[in-house]
């Protein structure tokens, strides 16, 4: 807007006439003046709105700044105790924290179970605060505090998502020229190592083809219950491998107080396995070759004490060789996750109609979740069963070469004929094997007589805190029946 000066104006001296103003639109830096009517109807606003603007011009010295706005800066706000804040403060710190499967490692964010809304635990919080006697806050209150001073999110199951592939797909178009050589690889070698899994399923059948992984954390006891939410629960673990020339899939079924979910434990698994196949083909007299497929788990099944594992398996069953191949990171779904949404999916039905009160109800759930062919096989399994892989990688003599990262290897193998060597390729593109020593071969072994020792002396229980916590849901709360009362307190 500019001011028009007229060359001749008719005033009134005590209520002089307020100067005409002249409206423009800046196109192609050019002025295009345009009327009055047409300037609001564009900007669709009013001429009070104009008139705003006029009279704050002419308090500011340069008459062009326009003041800031002094909407809410009055200072007689309305303010909420803080006895209110720190209640819903203590509400929302009392509600457990359960751990992403997927992005636990690199991830700063705390979880919640995602069976309830913030709608749920607002009207949790009402109710406890009727309880109590106290006075209560706000839904918006407690959205405000949950969003702003706390770092959680509610945690719904999902598969994993590529990172790459996400940066890539919402970067712009400057990001994504820095990407594409990158980007192209990675789906390379994801396309690569999908080829690479389906001939192996339609290799011959001196070849097992295994593909593992550990499902996400199954929570005990759960049902539909308030109280359920708030107490720490028991953590469930199940271990599966699935044969994907067979359709045939084992579980390892244990819980917290039992054991971890560290190489130990997912080692112990796969042994078991191994001696369970092995001595269903005793009669062959060349041996099994096993491949297996798994996520890039470093703590679990990407290190040197799966390795010695391997090793002693070569030596000490009817098996030839072992190769594993790691999917591309973010492209892990495979048939193993059909095996976990089936038994995800009779685990939302059961709870339909009672609760899941005790670990062994879980075994009983996966052995009728598949509804058609072989059903799953269950092994629930204690702490008495698990052994001590690094104790073996230390007793073999295992050594890693320092110029040997296991973190960029796509590929590796053991054969029975080459013992102290590691096999291994860095992309699915290598034709050729490159191998490493990762045992001195003037270090004489006999792995037939080496000892495997157990992992647990005994069971490595739980923590107090939560051990409490499940025993109030049944002296307590009465959400869990009086019979599984010894099942908690020994835990």
């Amino acid at each position: 807007m500019k001011t028009v000066a007229p060359k001749y104006k008719y005033s009134n001296a005590e209520n002089p006439r307020q100067p005409n103003n002249a409206y423009y639109f800046v196109v192609d830096d050019k002025n295009i003046r345009v009327c009055k009517f047409f300037f609001m109807a564009t900007l669709s606003i009013n001429n009070r709105v104009i008139q705003t603007v006029i009279m704050k011009q002419k308090h500011c010295e340069s008459g062009k700044v326009v003041a800031s706005d002094k909407r809410g800066k009055h200072g007689n706000h309305h303010k909420v105790d803080e006895e209110i804040k720190n209640g819903i403060r203590h509400h929302i710190k009392s509600i457990p924290r359960v751990e992403s499967h997927y992005c636990r490692s690199h991830s700063k964010k705390e979880y919640i179970e995602g069976n309830k809304t913030m709608a749920d635990l607002h009207r949790d919080y009402k109710k406890l605060c009727v309880d109590q006697n106290t006075a209560a806050g706000n839904y918006i209150m407690y959205c405000k505090i949950f969003n702003e001073e706390f770092n959680i999110t509610f945690h719904l199951p999902k598969k994993d998502q590529c990172e790459i592939c996400l940066q890539y797909k919402i970067g712009n178009e400057e990001e994504k020229q820095g990407l594409t050589e990158k980007y192209e690889r990675h789906i390379m070698e994801k396309d690569l190592s999908r080829l690479e899994k389906e001939g192996d399923k339609n290799g011959d059948d001196s070849t097992k083809v295994i593909v593992y992984d550990l499902q996400a954390v199954l929570p005990c006891p759960t049902g539909e219950a308030s109280s359920f939410y708030y107490v720490s629960k028991l953590n469930v673990l199940n271990f599966t491998l699935y044969d994907i020339k067979s359709n045939k899939g084992t579980c390892y079924l244990w819980h917290e107080g039992e054991a971890q979910r560290g190489a130990n434990e997912i080692g112990s698994c796969i042994l078991d396995f191994l001696q369970k196949i092995s001595e269903e083909r005793k009669r062959t007299d060349d041996g099994l070759n096993i491949i297996f497929y798994s996520d890039n788990c470093a703590g679990q099944n990407k290190n040197k004490f799966i390795i010695a594992l391997y090793m002693f398996a070569l030596f000490s069953l009817n098996i030839k060789s072992i190769t594993h191949k790691f999917f591309i990171t973010g492209h892990s779904q495979s048939e193993g996750d059909s095996v976990h949404a089936t038994i995800e999916r009779e685990i939302k039905k059961f709870k339909k109609s009672s609760p899941i009160y005790a670990p062994d109800q879980y075994a009983c759930i996966i052995r009728t979740a598949k509804k058609t062919g072989t059903p799953y096989t269950v092994h629930e399994l204690c702490h008495n069963d698990f052994k001590d892989l690094k104790g073996l990688a230390a007793n073999l003599f295992i050594n890693m070469p320092k110029n040997l990262k296991l973190s960029e290897i796509r590929v590796l193998k053991l054969d029975r004929e080459n013992p102290n060597f590691l096999f291994y390729k860095n992309s699915y593109e290598q034709q050729d094997f490159e191998r490493a020593e990762i045992v001195n071969a003037r270090k004489k072994v006999d792995v037939a007589k080496v000892e495997l020792k157990p992992a647990y002396i005994r069971k490595p229980g739980i923590s107090e805190a939560k051990k409490n916590g499940l025993i109030s849901l049944i002296e307590k709360k009465k959400c869990v029946p009086m019979f599984y009362l010894n099942l908690y307190k020994n835990l």
